[in-house]
């Protein structure tokens, strides 16, 4: 079985390097079967600032320190690896470029990060939620990414062929990444409740377009909800962000342990 996992993951690299890459890019190769490069994706950015807080914090600019303090922990940690963020500053990036740039660096790994708001007709909500992509509500990406991302809705073309031609892409990697990024999004959990004072409302599957490019295991994280008094204040402070960071980071690395070792089996 391990083996078939690992015939699609490569099949599926090999696909996205002709569709999303160029000649300079670097995929992963059939030798990198550990995690070496950790994609970390702020979410937003630039004209496009996500939600925004009860105090009119933006959803931007909680995020990316958020990245920006994980990717310093991965550094601090890991000599030899490489973590590459889609946005170090403010600055709007595509959301197919997220994924784009993931595998033209040849990521092992991809964390998105986000912050949440409930809706006007919700009641309150509280607390951190985690996505894998799931193929079956892969026609909702569309809607989700408009509720996501109110700016895209009234200033952006969204391009419709992104969604239909990444169909057969990523049904090869719900096929050979679903179970990593399952074991990698119950991993985060963990930490996450041990390590900050985020309740975890669980874990979920949806059609989150920027889960749709990367062909390697890949996670959602929504942080907390920036219309909840208490989330939004902790979510503001250096004390939340660095927890939410260091947690993590600590699910990296617990991740990283437990995949490479596996995949060291296979050599």
């Amino acid at each position: 079985m391990k083996k078939i996992i690992l015939i699609l993951s490569l099949l599926a690299i090999s696909i996205t390097a002709t569709i999303f890459t160029n000649k300079t890019s670097t995929p992963q190769s059939a030798s990198d079967k550990r995690i070496y490069t950790v994609i970390i994706d702020p979410g937003h950015g630039g004209k496009d600032p996500g939600t925004t807080g009860l105090s009119g914090v933006y959803e931007k600019n909680i995020v990316l320190p958020i990245g920006t303090k994980l990717k310093n922990y991965l550094s601090k940690e890991y000599d030899d690896m490489k973590i590459v963020m889609t946005r170090e500053k403010d600055e709007f990036i595509e959301l197919k470029k997220r994924g784009q740039t993931a595998n033209e660096q040849g990521g092992n790994l991809f964390v998105s990060i986000h912050c949440n708001a409930r809706k006007s007709e919700e009641n309150d909500k509280s607390g951190f939620e985690i996505y894998l992509l799931d193929l079956a509500r892969i026609d909702e990406a569309r809607d989700i990414t408009l509720e996501e991302n109110k700016f895209i809705a009234f200033n952006e073309k969204i391009d419709s062929s992104f969604i239909s031609k990444n169909k057969i892409l990523a049904s090869l990697y719900q096929q050979a990444y679903l179970g990593y990024s399952e074991r990698f999004s119950s991993i985060i959990e963990t930490e996450l409740i041990k390590g900050t004072r985020i309740p975890s409302r669980g874990l979920f599957q949806a059609g989150f377009w920027v889960l749709l490019a990367p062909s390697m295991p890949s996670i959602l994280v929504e942080c907390g909800y920036l219309s909840n008094n208490t989330d939004e204040e902790y979510l503001k402070s250096e004390k939340g962000q660095d927890e939410i960071a260091k947690s993590i980071f600590k699910a990296v690395r617990y991740f990283k342990m437990d995949y490479d070792f596996e995949n060291s089996l296979m050599d």
